[in-house]
């Protein structure tokens, strides 16, 4: 693959000069301290090489395991009071093993469950996004903060109990991500 082709499909690299500021550096600490990184992990691993996936179809190879990535987000499903009411397909959730899932785990009450979750998008190359939320209708930083409900209640509180300088803190490490 040529490296034109690659960097379109990565992640923008952090701004490493904002994130050096003292701003920055606070709202990183605050971001954890308020809870935000319940759903938006900084750090995630992958499994160690030689580890079998995908029913067994596929080794994790050398080049990837064991790799440290920062995508501020852990992929999976929360209601944060956003969703727009449709289920996520059973297929998307639980991949193509559905089918060999014991269905005794799977009902219809919990599929409907996820009507009003989402996957956690990752904040690695937010400051780069217009729009945000997975609606695209919050234009601020704040204004996604804010709209943060259900499972996300508490950590908006939080930041809503926040002075104007730290609530601008934490806006100023998401402008480095």
């Amino acid at each position: 693959m040529s490296t034109r082709a690659f960097c379109p499909s990565k992640a923008p690299a952090r701004d490493a000069r904002q994130a050096a500021t003292p701003g920055a550096r606070k709202g990183e600490a605050l971001f954890a301290r308020i809870g935000c990184e319940l759903c938006h992990v900084p750090t995630l691993v992958t499994a160690a090489a030689g580890t079998v996936v995908n029913g067994g179809k596929y080794a994790i190879p050398e080049a990837l395991g064991n790799k440290s990535f920062h995508p501020y987000g852990d992929y999976l499903l929360h209601d944060v009071g956003t969703g727009d009411g449709i289920a996520i397909a059973m297929e998307e959730h639980y991949g193509k093993k559905m089918y060999q899932i014991k269905w005794k785990n799977l009902s219809l009450e919990n599929h409907r469950s996820s009507a009003y979750k989402l996957r956690t998008a990752p904040l690695w190359g937010v400051r780069t996004h217009p729009m945000l939320m997975h609606d695209g209708a919050s234009l601020t930083f704040r204004e996604a903060i804010l709209r943060h409900r259900g499972e996300a209640s508490d950590v908006t509180r939080h930041f809503e109990q926040l002075s104007q300088a730290d609530q601008q803190a934490i806006v100023e490490f998401l402008k480095s991500l």
